[in-house]
């Protein structure tokens, strides 16, 4: 099983005085990865790679499958896109009829919590998930991004329609996720933090509803409101 986290040595600072005591910090490696001759690097938890690369590139616009993905070492993998005649660079508008009650979302939001292991180890994780078909993923990881990118490799693997599911996660909403989600056609974005306005710009652009400050007991819509049925 891959290395998730270690036990180190800490000073323990307080008021009323210093405390030498054990730790458990997260675990976090270098990924590279090279597509088409462009290298690129990933700092991540060592887990479920392939699914982050396969994610990574769905959510830029590029279906492709895992068998485009050749690990050549450790951490390090190459990517063979030359079987695509067209790679999609361009976002499209979210047309899913996707909807979810309030007690649905309250509900997400209580999942988050229950899969989020290695935060309550170490405090240093975000937690995605994307549930749809009957099916939820839920992952950790140190990178918001990378954490995306692996809950969407795989849902895709998992066989759950993006365009059918919704996203709930731990982080704040900036337009760098908010695109990769609508790349994907995730109708729903529920986040326990809050959105940028750039977000909530793109979000409403594309057709996306965003949901921000989500826990057991209130939430904020900050578009699409229409998919919620309150």
């Amino acid at each position: 099983m891959e290395k998730r986290s270690s036990e180190i040595e800490i000073l323990a600072i307080s008021r009323d005085g210093e405390e030498k005591k054990k730790d458990a910090v997260i675990h976090e490696e270098t990924v590279v990865v090279r597509i088409d001759e462009e290298v690129h690097e990933f700092h991540c938890l060592p887990t479920n790679l392939e699914e982050m690369i396969l994610g990574n590139l769905k959510s830029k616009g590029i279906d492709t499958s895992l068998s485009a993905i050749t690990k050549i070492a450790d951490n390090e993998f190459n990517v063979d896109l030359s079987h695509l005649e067209r790679l999609t660079k361009n976002p499209q508008r979210c047309d899913s009829d996707k909807k979810l009650t309030r007690k649905e979302v309250f509900n997400s939001v209580e999942m988050l919590g229950e899969n989020s292991f290695l935060f309550k180890k170490t405090g240093c994780a975000h937690v995605i998930g994307i549930c749809g078909d009957g099916k939820g993923i839920f992952v950790e990881d140190t990178s918001r991004h990378c954490a995306i990118d692996k809950a969407i490799g795989l849902a895709i693997r998992n066989g759950i329609d993006l365009s059918n599911g919704f996203l709930v996660a731990s982080c704040r909403q900036t337009v760098s996720t908010i695109k990769k989600v609508i790349f994907c056609g995730i109708p729903i974005v529920i986040s326990i933090a809050a959105p940028t306005d750039l977000a909530v710009k793109e979000a409403d652009e594309h057709g996306i509803t965003l949901i921000g400050f989500a826990n057991s007991k209130r939430f904020n819509i900050y578009s699409h409101g229409w998919r919620i049925k309150i």
